[in-house]
């Protein structure tokens, strides 16, 4: 058992702090769209979000077993999968363009870092990654329908939302670690 803190190498404690950049920016982009009132809940649920990851992924004992072996192609898959992110986010952006409703970009955004977390998921052995994927496509694809048919505050607030579930996602997936861990002491036999 170990805290994230002591390990700031270990690709379970650095890549989390990408997602939680990456989730903060969606939080802090998009809340300006929102009313005042509505734009303050963000900040202060965004604030438990962060307390909440930090103390889980760097605070929290838990087991670090080695890192799984990937595959020789895996750095391929990721690069693969951040270039087919930007892709669909500046397909997106010239579709929305045309169709003068650019307000929904953050949605296609969404849409397209959650499409992009599936390939690597497989590549990296990551359940974590294939949640976030499933989860943020289905909220990105919600985003941009309710943008278009209903309003582009919509599509700020389901971005909102996104950031906020990203920073919870990875805290508990560090605690499913922790919890792993400790069934795992519950059953071990006493040593003699």
């Amino acid at each position: 058992m170990d805290r994230g803190l002591r390990r700031p190498g270990d690709p379970r404690v650095w890549g989390t702090i990408v997602g939680a950049i990456g989730a903060s920016v969606f939080v802090h982009a998009n809340r300006v769209e929102l009313a005042h009132t509505a734009s303050l809940v963000a900040v202060v649920l965004w604030a438990a979000a962060l307390a909440t990851y930090v103390w889980a992924v760097f605070l929290v004992e838990r087991r670090f077993p080695d890192p799984q072996q990937v595959s020789r192609s895996a750095g391929w898959v990721y690069l693969a999968s951040v270039a087919g992110m930007l892709v669909v986010v500046q397909v997106g952006r010239a579709a929305l363009d045309a169709g003068d409703a650019v307000d929904v970009l953050p949605g296609v955004i969404v849409l397209a870092v959650g499409l992009h977390f599936l390939p690597f998921a497989r590549a990296f052995q990551t359940p974590l990654f294939t949640r976030l994927g499933l989860t943020m496509s289905v909220l990105g694809a919600v985003a941009v329908a309710l943008g278009l048919l209903w309003t582009p505050t919509a599509t700020a607030a389901i971005a909102v939302l996104t950031g906020l579930v990203m920073l919870l996602a990875i805290a508990e997936d560090a605690l499913r670690d922790r919890r792993s861990s400790v069934r795992r002491s519950w059953r071990s036999p006493a040593p003699l």
